[in-house]
């Protein structure tokens, strides 16, 4: 799921429903340089991700907030911080209501870096169009070695050209 995100990268990244932390620790290791908020409407398994990532040491370049992902894209957008070069999510879409999936896919379209990559778990195809239709490049592959199976949609804004030598170091 995070492999299009480069070891070297020395960016910000953004983790909607990050769950119990297990993928935001991954991530951190694998970007030793990149900055991530992680964010967890959850307050109990956010208070989870805290404790794993003080435990591994990451508090300085990791930081944790119990809050729902449109509050977070909200301030995002009105200017508020670094806009990220990744947005990494494991909210459940599908079981969203079709305006709330709208909303966030707005949100995180407004609030990632233009030439940027939105990454989504998903463990069903029904959400599809709605990405596509904010990410018009978007990559489906399936990961057949989870259980249940689920897609992750690897989604750009646009055809990027090749983007070598950018300070993101997407390609």
């Amino acid at each position: 799921m995070i492999a299009p995100v480069p070891q070297d990268y020395r960016g910000q990244v953004l983790e909607l429903g990050a769950g119990n932390g297990a993928l935001t620790l991954r991530l951190a290791a694998r970007c030793p340089e990149a900055r991530i908020l992680a964010c967890e409407i959850n307050p109990a398994l956010a208070r989870d991700v805290r404790r794993n990532v003080a435990a591994a040491g990451l508090g300085d370049r990791v930081r944790v907030v119990a809050d729902s992902a449109e509050n977070i894209l909200s301030n995002w957008s009105r200017g508020e911080g670094e806009s990220p070069d990744f947005v990494i999510s494991g909210i459940p879409l599908g079981n969203l209501p079709r305006e709330r999936v709208n909303s966030l896919l707005d949100k995180i379209s407004a609030a990632i870096q233009e030439d940027g990559m939105y990454i989504q778990f998903q463990h069903s195809l029904i959400d599809r169009k709605k990405v596509r239709a904010h990410f018009p490049n978007l990559r489906t592959l399936p990961v057949l070695w989870n259980f249940p199976p689920a897609v992750i949609y690897y989604g750009r804004k646009a055809v990027q050209p090749n983007l070598a030598g950018r300070r993101s170091g997407l390609a």
